[in-house]
């Protein structure tokens, strides 16, 4: 009796981890990510990606972490598709299905309350490869660095900073979006961001927008002392083995693995705690999952003591073993 009722709660239990819930709302994409026609299993009948400025209607999320959002796609053959929120940004989500206010008012409050972070993504941009693989040629030439590193104006040789994200759980990395407040940055903050954060160098578009979307979204720091914190995260990958290993090798191709054995030698599951992202196998991203309590200044310390023992799958990730390290300019 007993072993005729385990495959049945182990397929309940499986039911209901992958349960997702009707929603409406807006979602307002940021990247040209693929929409999957299954989430789980990767499939993308027909190569269908958002598009970047976009607004979809949003019809699903999955309630697993809040991290898949299905969304209805205009002029699509399958236009129900399921994107990840880190895609984008959403707005007035409301879960509609069964369950009442009270299932309802938990993603879109919870995720745009300040000061309830359980962990951060610092988000580190490789520039070259960003603005020379990342980005379609007519967005990359309305960023001004980008522009200034084609034409020789600038020359980039270390890392730099997109973000630094809180995070919650149940919000996916869709926690943000806190406040409106504009960013007010001192000249002397200025003058230390600048290099580590080029589009300061033309504009604070950029920055504004990082604030307003992440920065608002922690509570014990200024704009001022945010970036600042941002930046010096960014310096302590950018000065530390792996970030040496990256800058000798500009130009040339590097494994990934051993990337990977450079992470273990700072933690036995350091590695859990990086991804590196490619366009066609050149890096123009690194993203590291840090606790709420991360301390700057070592690899060790950002990652912090307890780093995490599985990986999170991020989009985009380089799939081959050689990772193209691009040079600053044409």
């Amino acid at each position: 009796m007993k072993r005729s009722v385990l495959p049945l709660l182990l397929s309940l239990l499986t039911t209901a981890t992958w349960a997702s819930q009707p929603a409406s709302g807006t979602f307002v994409a940021d990247q040209g990510c693929e929409a999957y026609q299954s989430f789980r299993k990767k499939t993308n009948p027909g190569a269908v990606k958002i598009e970047v400025g976009r607004e979809y209607r949003i019809r699903e999320v999955d309630e697993r972490d809040y991290q898949w959002l299905r969304i209805e796609i205009p002029g699509s053959a399958e236009p129900l598709r399921w994107v990840t929120m880190t895609c984008g940004s959403v707005r007035d989500m409301e879960l509609t299905g069964p369950g009442g206010r009270e299932h309802r008012q938990k993603p879109a409050g919870v995720c745009q309350t300040p000061g309830l972070q359980d962990s951060y993504v610092l988000a580190i941009t490789w520039q070259p490869g960003f603005c020379e693989h990342k980005l379609d040629s007519s967005k990359s030439k309305r960023k001004p660095e980008c522009r200034a590193l084609e034409s020789g104006e600038l020359n980039i040789a270390n890392f730099t900073l997109h973000g630094l994200w809180p995070n919650k759980k149940e919000c996916g990395k869709n926690y943000g979006n806190c406040s409106r407040a504009d960013i007010q940055l001192s000249e002397e903050a200025l003058s230390y961001i600048k290099p580590w954060m080029p589009n300061f160098y033309f504009e604070n578009d950029f920055g504004n927008y990082e604030w307003k979307k992440h920065g608002t979204c922690q509570t014990h720091m200024d704009d001022d002392a945010y970036f600042r914190q941002a930046v010096t995260a960014v310096r302590t990958v950018n000065d530390s083995e792996l970030g040496q290993y990256i800058r000798k090798n500009i130009g040339k191709s590097v494994e990934r693995r051993t990337l990977q054995d450079i992470l273990r030698r700072t933690h036995p599951d350091a590695p859990n705690s990086f991804s590196f992202l490619c366009t066609n196998n050149r890096l123009h991203e690194i993203q590291v999952r840090l606790p709420v309590d991360f301390q700057e200044g070592t690899l060790a310390g950002l990652i912090g003591a307890q780093p995490p023992t599985t990986r999170s799958a991020v989009p985009g990730e380089c799939s081959q073993e050689r990772i193209l390290i691009e040079k600053s300019g044409r």
